[in-house]
């Protein structure tokens, strides 16, 4: 991999482009880590790469140790793990659910608790999520329930 770094008094933000032949896991991880240090959400979908505002998010979830991010008109796949989503998220708008899963609080159409301290989330797509015992308190206390 060659490194350009070129100094320009006239340029406000840093910009990074990326010249490959192919977009490899290799540039997949070096987009994710410019991407978790800049805060800002992208994902990957058909080879290209996509910009994501925070509110577009329904939820994350671990498929297969691959990570997507789903919103209400695609599905897309990102290098971070869940817990680096997790530390860029704003708090008040997302939540773990489980080991594998943070689900965006803006997008639960409803809530119904199981006998066992689970909870069942529906959200805006009809996709039915579990928030496991672990987390179900913190949920509660988190939207005043």
């Amino acid at each position: 991999m060659k490194i350009h770094i070129i100094r320009d008094e006239n340029v406000n933000e840093p910009e990074i482009t990326v010249v490959c032949r192919e977009l490899s896991d290799e540039v997949k991880r070096l987009l994710a880590a410019a991407e978790y240090s800049d805060n800002k959400l992208t994902g990957v979908k058909d080879g290209q790469i996509y910009i994501l505002q925070h509110n577009d998010v329904i939820y994350m979830d671990t498929v297969d140790k691959r990570i997507f991010i789903y919103t209400s008109k695609d599905v897309y796949e990102t290098q971070l793990r869940l817990y680096e989503l997790e530390k860029q998220l704003p708090q008040s708008d997302f939540f773990r659910a489980n080991k594998s899963c943070i689900i965006g609080i803006r997008h639960i159409r409803s809530i119904r608790a199981d006998i066992d301290g689970r909870l069942l989330l529906t959200m805006d797509t009809g996709d039915k999520l579990w928030v496991s015992r672990q987390y179900a308190a913190e949920f509660r206390k988190k939207i005043g329930m």
